[in-house]
């Protein structure tokens, strides 16, 4: 029988969304056969910590869904984030990258991060500068999420600070207490040149208590192949297993209260890093493609565990939203240091083969709490909300001494301890925010906010060793700043299915103590001052065709001041306030369904992001793009969905994601222009029943796209560099179960 199924784009951020995926409404049903009318109704988001329609969200947000990438193979933000302008990343190792919006970056070695991150209601990370927050991001299977929604510009007033460039939120399936449902998953897929890769997902969500309360199970298992040999014969070095699990509870108390709690861990482990020694001058391979030379084995791991307990419900007028976190993140990396700290220390010790293997471990135990309430007043025409927030992060970083050896035979040197490092740190930081929405008419609104931090951070460093000297050297420190941060954007309606917005929003990161004992180098601060960022913002959002097509444009003009700089002097690094940068740009992005089945979306991003005056301490100068991010971003992609035969559905897809020519560093640094690539991707699908079969082809003309570069020596412009690659041409496949 033919069946018209009303679509509906679920869970996007924005009407006119490239990366909204469609969903059906009834879904398809086995054993029915027929087409389907596409078209763009009511998109609900929670952009702004509540749900509303995405006409009605001042801002850019894109959305991803979550089991189409699964379904298409692309299980990490390397496989997806050259589909959403404005998003890029470094990264040289799974577990550890670097997310960039909007081009608000220093490179790898900033102070902390600059986009911020969210499963749900929880805070995830750390904004402290000594925990590699800027790359230590979460990056989580889809197995886990229904979406992942990127709001870019500064989002200070609601999610405080380290939302600078933006914020990435992870939207995770919730306990379902209307019906007993599962699915389980196999996978496997293979790395041209590389190693096998395989994976194993599974979920049960089981409502109880007269259907008043559900518990949702899942678990995965992923082994992603690796495709990086080493000169010295070990094959697939950076092949990765990732696991993890989450456990949810719905509790609906009464018609008033409702409790949303979960648990969630995921670990990467990886047996190295995805980089090729290449040329500082023309990045050919120096040893064969996807070649690295290195002495020793790099392991890393990155674990996460996050528990979260979130309360709604009425107290009289308002509605009270409680979200508590608690967060524990370890991660470790080993690092041949052979051709930079081991030829130098080598050539002073008179030892020409010295070999020195470092270690690094890192970990953060945080606690979050926020509390918001939330009227309306004036027959709904004000809309307003106010709230408090705090969170507590203890912190440590440990460097054992490094291991000496020798590179010709192996064997250990014996030498006396050569450094030994450990910070640890707490950061506490009090918040209080507001923010109202009036409709001066039903067409025209204005929304304001304003939120105001406060925290305290604690340091204590000890060093010891030979390059330390004979006396071990120990402080401690502390910082204290307040910052506030502000919101305003109008908005006016034309007509229901189109808006226009202007948006002027800022920004901070939080300062701290600097770790560098005091006169050991002259004039250098013993505390380092927040930066901020003010980000002006105009839009358009339309459907037109009777829901057949979709727009969104944006255009910004950001403003960076106090840029917090790494630098080092006599042996130490540190951090210092200078200079100024901005980040200007345009968006855009169309989705067309012109038949039935058939939806065709387009975007492009253009970014400029330049340092306005020189910033000797980072080697900059007036006019150097900020690091690694790309001009130019320019996705397309075409899905197509059928009735092959009766009770049989048949689906195939098509993307070409464009990454614009980038900036490895600045003028002071050797800076190295990272060519373009442009990854071909394709999938396809059957489903019949309970059952669907998923295959997809991964970067198929098989582009060596570098996502990282830095040099392996202690000479910036010196071979060999060392440059992140992405996952060559991968071939996979997936069944599912549903049941």
């Amino acid at each position: 029988m033919n069946q018209k199924a009303r679509f509906t784009l679920t869970a996007t951020a924005a009407a006119a969304s490239l990366f909204c995926t469609v969903t059906a409404l009834p879904a398809y049903a086995a054993g029915q056969e027929g087409t389907a009318e596409q078209s763009i109704d009511k998109v609900i988001v929670t952009a702004q910590k509540r749900e509303q329609a995405a006409l009605d969200v001042p801002g850019s947000v894109a959305s991803i869904n979550a089991e189409k990438l699964a379904r298409e193979g692309k299980v990490r933000l390397e496989d997806y984030v050259a589909s959403v302008p404005g998003l890029s990343i470094s990264s040289y190792r799974q577990g550890f990258t670097q997310v960039i919006l909007r081009g608000i970056t220093t490179g790898v070695a900033q102070s902390a991060a600059t986009t911020a991150f969210y499963i749900d209601e929880a805070p995830i990370g750390s904004v402290n500068a000594y925990t590699l927050g800027s790359t230590i991001t979460p990056d989580l299977d889809p197995a886990e999420l229904q979406r992942l929604e990127v709001l870019k510009g500064p989002q200070g007033t609601l999610y405080g600070a380290g939302a600078m460039g933006g914020m990435v939120r992870y939207v995770t399936a919730p306990a379902d207490f209307r019906q007993l449902r599962g699915s389980v998953t196999l996978g496997g897929s293979q790395v041209q040149g590389g190693a096998n890769g395989s994976s194993a997902r599974a979920s049960l969500n089981v409502p109880f208590g007269d259907n008043k309360m559900a518990l949702r199970f899942s678990a995965f298992t992923r082994t992603d192949g690796g495709f990086i040999d080493t000169t010295e014969g070990r094959d697939n070095i950076n092949q990765s297993k990732v696991s993890g699990g989450r456990v949810a509870f719905t509790w609906l108390v009464d018609n008033n209260w409702k409790l949303h709690a979960f648990a969630l861990t995921q670990k990467v482990d990886s047996k190295g890093t995805a980089m090729e020694d290449v040329d500082a001058k023309t990045l050919a391979p120096l040893y064969g493609k996807y070649k690295q030379k290195t002495y020793v084995a790099e392991p890393s791991y990155a674990h996460l565990n996050v528990a979260n307990i979130t309360l709604t419900g009425d107290l009289g007028p308002f509605e009270l939203v409680s979200s508590t976190t608690w967060q524990n993140i370890k991660t470790q990396t080993t690092t041949d240091n052979t051709f930079g700290f081991g030829v130098a220390l080598g050539a002073v010790l008179g030892i020409p083969d010295l070999g020195i293997v470092g270690d690094h471990q890192a970990g953060t135990r945080r606690v979050s709490q926020e509390l918001r309430l939330r009227a309306n007043a004036f027959d709904s025409r004000l809309q307003y909300e106010g709230g408090v927030y705090y969170t507590h992060e203890d912190s440590s970083t440990l460097i054992p001494t490094p291991t000496p050896f020798s590179t010709t035979t192996g064997a250990p040197y014996v030498l006396p301890e050569i450094a030994r490092a450990a910070i640890v740190s707490a950061y506490k930081e009090y918040s209080v925010f507001a923010n109202a929405t009036y409709a001066l008419t039903p067409q025209v609104d204005l929304q304001g906010g304003l939120r105001y931090g406060s925290d305290d951070q604690d340091y204590q460093q000890a060093y010891q060793g030979l390059l330390v000297g004979p006396v071990p050297l120990t402080f401690a420190s502390g910082a204290k700043n307040s910052k506030s941060t502000y919101l305003f954007t109008a908005s006016y309606k034309p007509s229901p299915t189109d808006a226009l917005y202007a948006r002027i929003a800022t920004g901070y990161r939080a300062g701290g103590p600097n770790a560098i004992p005091p006169a050991a180098v002259v004039n250098a601060a013993q505390t380092f001052r927040p930066d901020t960022l003010t980000s002006m913002e105009v839009g358009y959002k339309a459907v037109f065709g009777g829901g057949k097509m979709s727009f969104e444009g944006a255009l910004f003009d950001t403003k960076w001041k106090d840029i917090q700089i790494s630098t080092s002097a006599a042996g130490f690094a540190y951090f210092v306030n200078g200079g100024t940068a901005s980040s200007r740009g345009a968006e855009a992005s169309l989705v067309f369904y012109p038949v039935a089945g058939l939806s065709l979306r387009a975007a492009a991003g253009y970014t400029k992001a330049v340092l306005d005056e020189d910033a000797p301490d980072a080697g900059g100068l007036k006019g150097d793009a900020l690091p690694f991010v790309p001009k130019i971003t320019s996705p397309v992609s075409a899905n197509y969905r059928w009735v092959a035969t009766p009770g049989w559905q048949a689906s195939v897809g098509a993307s070409v994601d464009y990454t614009g020519e980038r900036r490895s560093d600045f003028s002071g640094r050797a800076p190295i222009d990272v060519p373009t690539f442009t990854t071909v991707n394709l999938s396809g699908g059957l489903e019949h029943g309970n059952w669907r079969l998923s295959v997809y082809g991964k970067n198929l003309g098989n582009v060596r796209g570098f996502t990282y570069i830095k040099s392996r020596s202690l000479a910036l412009d010196a071979n060999p560099l060392a440059a992140g690659l992405i996952t060559p041409r991968t071939i996979g496949a997936e069944l599912n179960y549903r049941f």
